[in-house]
């Protein structure tokens, strides 16, 4: 009987001891999942993607524009600019030194309200790498970079026709995702590259909570926030507008997108009439376009009389070497600024082979031929040559052109010396902010540098218990900010008698010597 009962009490604290650690093991989960719980409650919460706000359009009832008004303007386009397959396929120059060069062309009407989209696709891709320079010449032995770009965006009427050139004129988003006007570039999306289909879509409509902005999306998928059109272009006509290079582009205005987004909205080619402006080419009265030759002296206002005929006849397109110079600049290539040059033949050394051989004045000379646009060519030596002059005339046999002269030399007219003075007071302001921001930043500098002696004194005083004495001294030091006033220059008597400004040589004095 006693075993029997010292058997019973082994038995029951070892039913105890397996209670105990039971309950311990429970309580010990409980805290567990306490634990994680209170984890999950700590852990940050992704921020929500933000909504969606463009809704579906509506049905468009009012009047459209006509079938075929959308499309690319054959007299709003770079010469290298190539559309093929009605239009559809936007194919430039790739050789002969434009595969460095940068195309751009225009659409036909420009957007005034409502709300439009239009989409491209990198279909080809060109190496665009051509012969390679020197290594350390020029341009690093290679052209500008990336060799493919595209730039999609808006501009207004008579800007430049290469976005993100720095002007005022535009707004534009790059493949390499970048958000660009003037000289602000931010980077806004991601990157977007052949076999993919980019949509543009412009928000001018005042209703709308993404009013007068624009938006890029890549196979129907949005890729960056929608980015407000600057104040400066707020209320113009912009043309929808493509800079591109070494790529061949498939674009579509309508009227079914290729890659459809997450809502409604119609396509440019769909767009009702009141709500764009259609661009007027003004045709010539004899059916013929003109071929201008300016013949004048140098050094007595040549160019800036050139400058100012192309400003009021837009009509025109230059053939130089100073443009060509200037387009080279545009594309992302370094100006020469080699010496023994002049305003009509400047440097064209880019360290690149086929920019240094001429190549692309040459294939030039072939192209401006076939299209159906005014020239003017402003070559100052070669129009007062005869057997030159006999030779560019030559190369416009067509019944299209009709060729002219116009001779700039006499005493200039009263508007043209307005002009001039204009044109000196502009420089000179621009040259006098110049020093001033030099100053500017030049003070900044210096300034920085004594806070910097400044605080390492007071430092060392504090150090050497001064401080009292070195906080008095902070505040006796304290200047006054400076104002920052607006620039104003006047022409001196001289310069008020000019009739012509001085730009240099406009050619070189051995060339005068023969």
């Amino acid at each position: 009987a006693k075993e029997e009962k010292k058997e019973d009490e082994e038995m029951k604290e070892v039913a105890e001891k397996h209670e105990d650690e039971d309950m311990k093991e429970e309580a010990d989960g409980e805290a567990q999942e306490e634990g994680v719980e209170e984890e999950e409650e700590a852990k940050p919460k992704e921020p929500e993607k933000p909504k969606e706000l463009e809704t579906d359009a509506a049905d468009e009832t009012r009047p459209k524009v006509a079938p075929g008004t959308v499309d690319f303007s054959s007299h709003d386009a770079t010469l290298n600019v190539m559309p093929t397959a009605n239009n559809r396929l936007l194919m430039a120059l790739t050789e002969g030194g434009f595969q460095y060069l940068l195309a751009g062309v225009r659409t036909t009407v420009a957007i005034k309200s409502g709300r439009y989209l239009f989409e491209a696709k990198i279909v080809e891709s060109h190496s665009g790498k051509g012969d390679q320079g020197a290594s350390g010449a020029g341009q690093n032995g290679q052209g500008p970079m990336p060799r493919q770009q595209v730039r999609l965006g808006l501009s207004t009427a008579g800007s430049s026709l290469f976005l993100a050139d720095g002007s005022a004129g535009s707004v534009s988003f790059d493949s390499e995702g970048y958000f660009v006007h003037e000289k602000s570039r931010k980077r806004v999306s991601q990157k977007f590259g052949r076999d993919v289909t980019v949509a543009l879509l412009i928000n001018l409509d005042e209703s709308s909570p993404n009013a007068n902005t624009i938006s890029l999306f890549r196979d129907g998928v949005r890729i960056c926030e929608p980015q407000a059109i600057p104040e400066k272009l707020k209320g113009q006509p912009l043309f929808p507008t493509i800079t591109y290079k070494n790529v061949t582009l498939q674009v579509n205005f309508g009227p079914a997108p290729m890659r459809p987004l997450p809502f409604k909205c119609h396509m440019l080619s769909e767009a009702a009439a009141a709500d764009v402006e259609v661009a007027v080419v003004p045709k010539p009265a004899d059916g013929k376009y003109e071929v201008l030759f300016p013949v004048g002296l140098p050094d007595v206002g040549y160019f800036d009389w050139v400058d100012q005929f192309v400003e009021r006849n837009p009509s025109f397109v230059e053939l130089s070497d100073r443009k060509i110079v200037e387009w080279a600049v545009k594309s992302g290539m370094w100006k020469p600024k080699g010496a023994g040059h002049s305003n009509d033949k400047p440097d064209m050394k880019f360290g690149l082979p086929q920019m240094d051989d001429m190549s692309v004045r040459r294939l030039l000379s072939h192209i401006a031929p076939t299209a159906r646009r005014n020239f003017i060519i402003p070559e100052l030596k070669a129009n007062l040559v005869a057997s030159e002059r006999a030779e560019a005339l030559a190369r416009f046999t067509s019944p299209e052109f009709k060729k002219t002269a116009t001779v700039i030399v006499g005493e200039p007219t009263a508007e043209y010396k307005a002009r001039v003075q204009e044109l000196l007071i502009a420089e000179k302001k621009r040259k006098a902010e110049a020093e001033k921001k030099k100053k500017s930043a030049d003070g900044d500098r210096k300034k920085l540098l004594e806070e910097k002696k400044k605080k390492a004194a007071a430092a060392k005083r504090k150090r050497e218990g001064g401080e009292k004495e070195a906080k008095e001294e902070e505040e006796e030091e304290k200047e006054e900010p400076a104002a920052d006033g607006e620039i104003v220059v006047e022409l001196t008597d001289e310069e008020k008698a000019l009739s012509f400004r001085k730009l240099g040589a406009d050619i070189t004095e051995n060339l005068l010597a023969k």
